[in-house]
């Protein structure tokens, strides 16, 4: 009996035992389950959190560069304005609706006019208007504002809207407007006014009326004396439409505000759904702008997340919930198993993609650097970096035929520089070096961007302007390039002086890339031989 009772009590021991581990399994399984849910559930939580917050900072970021973009290509194309204007000599109407014909409302977004003003003193009203009346200015009646103060006339205008050009206005009876003004005279460069209400605006009805700021630029003439502004109005709401409503959607909503002191003045809100309420992801960023700050403020809606991402959030407690009541002791440990197991075959894996795409993405730009460096040998001159002969003679020829198609005029010039063997004999061939490269500088500073700039070698040039508004520009530009390349030019502590002839052909009907560049080699040679430092155009 006591052998059987021993093995009873070990049998009954053993029972309870692997109950008491049966349980203890359960019991495992059960907290282990909760707990897995409950972290899970956090997991998807700071996920749903992590991914907000990123979507939050890439929008501002993506908001805050837009703008910045795109206010500096505004201030790129003004100040490209404001040197054609102080590099011309002789500043009529129709040189100013030249220099601004290529600018509109959808190279640049927002724009609502462009004007050239100029300051003047009260006792200098009469003569300055008379003055820019015999500059083409006809009919222009300056409305003075106030006594006692300097004056800012608006002598040009063009108007990118449907309300029509208004020059003679008085600036200065605008604070904000004189308030960029003066700051765009004194710091020489790109200034961004405050928002408000533009004079012209306010003939429209209130319901049409929007913020506008001012962009100015000052005019300096070739000696950097200064001379006016160019002044350019844009819509606050139309401009950060077109930048940004195609970016933000409905995950967010958007204020840019202009932060005059102790008030905020909005100059755009944009509502993209309802808020989420979260100030945590709410973003901020200051735009530093032609010397003003603008401050953008982004607040998250409920759109900002897609109704999946929020339903997983809400279903995860339910659903591990689940999984832990129904799963069983070794389908859980397998399954851990397995997930860990995955988890570290995944990093494997996504460790080895990277490292695949890092190598293709050096292996691409090294193969793009390659393909760059070989392009600038081919068609660029190595010691101005302008075009060579070959990118000029292809460009010549995508011209004869895009002109030929729209009927439209444009010139070539050829450029040849006296006295620059001298140079060369006198001073050595690296003066010869600074001389060209010097040339090829003030040719640019004298031409748009869009006009191609070439060397052909020795100190040979050719230039081609396209899209003539009027053939007669041709006898403005050469002019102005004559001028330019006729002043002294400093190499160390000496001071050269070289001069230009240039020979100027425009396109006509028939002609190919040969004979209009003969005919301007040819009336460059006839510049020469009347007497250098002047420009001929071929056929007259």
């Amino acid at each position: 009996m006591a052998a059987e009772e021993i093995i009873v009590g070990r049998l009954v021991r053993g029972r309870t035992r692997r109950r008491v581990i049966s349980v203890g399994l359960v019991l495992v399984v059960l907290l282990g389950g909760g707990g897995a849910t409950w972290l899970a559930s956090s997991v998807v939580l700071r996920g749903q959190k992590q991914l907000s917050e990123q979507a939050m900072t890439r929008a501002i970021n993506d908001s805050a560069d837009a703008v910045s973009d795109e206010v500096g290509h505004f201030a790129d194309a003004l100040e490209d304005v404001a040197a054609a204007i102080g590099s011309s000599t002789y500043l009529s109407k129709g040189d100013f609706e030249a220099i601004t014909e290529p600018l509109d409302a959808d190279r640049l977004p927002g724009a609502s006019s462009i004007g050239f003003a100029v300051p003047a003193k009260d006792g200098e009203v009469s003569a300055t208007q008379a003055y820019w009346r015999a500059r083409g200015a006809g009919g222009l009646t300056l409305y003075r504002t106030g006594t006692d103060i300097e004056h800012q006339f608006v002598v040009f205008m063009r108007s990118f809207t449907t309300l029509p050009a208004t020059p003679g206005r008085d600036l200065s009876n605008t604070p904000a407007t004189a308030e960029a003004l003066n700051l765009a005279r004194n710091s020489r460069s790109f200034t961004l006014g405050a928002a408000h209400i533009s004079l012209r605006d306010r003939q429209l009805p209130v319901a049409q009326q929007q913020l506008s700021v001012t962009l100015a630029v000052p005019v300096l003439d070739q000696r950097a004396v200064f001379q006016g502004w160019v002044v350019m109005a844009v819509h606050g709401v139309d401009f950060i439409e077109a930048v940004l409503a195609g970016r933000l959607g409905r995950g967010v909503n958007l204020r840019l505000v202009d932060p005059d002191p102790g008030v905020n003045r909005t100059i755009l809100s944009y509502a993209g759904g309802v808020p989420l309420r979260e100030p945590d992801l709410n973003r901020s960023r200051s735009l530093v702008l032609g010397h003003r700050t603008w401050r953008l403020d982004l607040e998250p809606t409920t759109a900002l997340l897609g109704p999946s991402d929020r339903r997983i959030g809400r279903l995860t407690p339910y659903v591990g919930g689940a999984f832990t009541l129904l799963l069983a002791l070794l389908v859980g440990v397998l399954a851990g198993g397995r997930n860990r197991a995955m988890d570290r075959v995944d990093r494997a894996t996504a460790a080895l993609r990277k490292d695949i795409e890092r190598r293709q993405a050096v292996e691409q730009e090294l193969h793009r650097r390659e393909l760059s460096a070989m392009r600038e040998l081919a068609f660029h001159d190595q010691l101005t970096g302008l075009a060579n002969r070959a990118l000029f003679y292809d460009r010549v020829a995508h011209a004869l035929r895009s002109h030929s198609r729209n009927a439209g005029t444009f010139a070539v010039f050829f450029i040849d520089l006296d006295g620059f063997k001298e140079v060369n004999d006198e001073h050595g061939h690296s003066a010869g070096d600074i001389v060209l490269k010097e040339t090829a500088a003030r040719l640019r500073d004298c031409l748009r961007d869009s006009d191609t700039v070439a060397r052909f070698g020795g100190d040979e040039f050719a230039v081609m302007v396209e899209r003539l508004a009027d053939a007669d520009d041709v006898h403005v530009t050469a002019g102005r390039m004559v001028a330019s390349l006729g002043n002294p030019i400093r190499i160390g502590a000496r001071t050269v002086a070289v001069t230009a002839s240039i020979g100027v052909a425009l396109n006509r009907p028939g002609d190919d890339t040969e004979a209009i560049l003969r005919a301007a080699d040819l009336a460059m040679y006839e510049a020469k031989t009347s007497g250098k430092s002047r420009h001929v155009l071929s056929g007259s």
